[in-house]
């Protein structure tokens, strides 16, 4: 691994730091990508075998209402849309490795994939989270027809509750740790481009 070899040489002839350890935080730094690229790959894996569930479910199961076909054409539009951004991050943070042994543009580069991240977890989910709620309140018609009275009800308190659950406790964790998962990763660097720095 070149990048890491260079660096390693550049980082050794600098006076030695003992609070800094330059092994400790590259391990660090590609942990958490790691870690950050595993998480991303694993979400759309699963966002992909959704996708195929209703797409299976579109030709399998005969609905009785056509709300519930348009409800499973807004799903299936919406999850692609995640799948495919969920995958774009995933290879974007995958194939960030080469920029190591260049610790400035690879924390120039972590800070417009925290921005675009941070737009796609908050502005962009927003929009996916309504039109989701959306193709549920289509599917509602047929759940309205085909469920006893109370049943019904108590499905659509159900996913009120968990729209609400996964808006405001779920995703605000999963951004916050997303973040702080980045961050290290930028402190780490700053540490690094600290020592390369020749005030000459």
């Amino acid at each position: 691994m070149k990048g890491f070899d260079e660096i390693q040489q550049l980082w050794q002839g600098q006076a030695p730091d003992p609070n800094v350890s330059f092994e400790a935080m590259l391990m660090r730094i590609k942990g958490n990508r790691s870690a950050l690229a595993r998480k991303l790959f694993w979400q759309s894996i699963a966002v992909g075998i959704g996708v195929v569930i209703l797409l299976w479910m579109c030709v399998a199961v005969d609905f009785s209402t056509w709300t519930t076909y348009l409800a499973l054409v807004i799903m299936i539009g919406c999850i692609c849309y995640y799948f495919v951004n969920q995958l774009s991050d995933y290879r974007a943070i995958s194939n960030s490795h080469h920029l190591l042994s260049k610790p400035q543009d690879y924390i120039n580069y972590l800070k417009v994939f925290q921005q675009r991240r941070n737009r796609f977890n908050t502005r962009s989910y927003t929009v996916y989270e309504i039109c989701i709620a959306i193709a549920f309140a289509l599917y509602g018609v047929e759940m309205y027809f085909a469920l006893p009275l109370w049943t019904f009800v108590g499905a659509i308190v159900f996913i009120i509750f968990w729209f609400l659950i996964c808006h405001f406790v779920f995703m605000k964790q999963y951004i916050h740790n997303e973040n702080a998962r980045i961050e290290e990763m930028i402190d780490n660097l700053e540490r690094i481009k600290g020592q390369f720095y020749d005030p000459n």
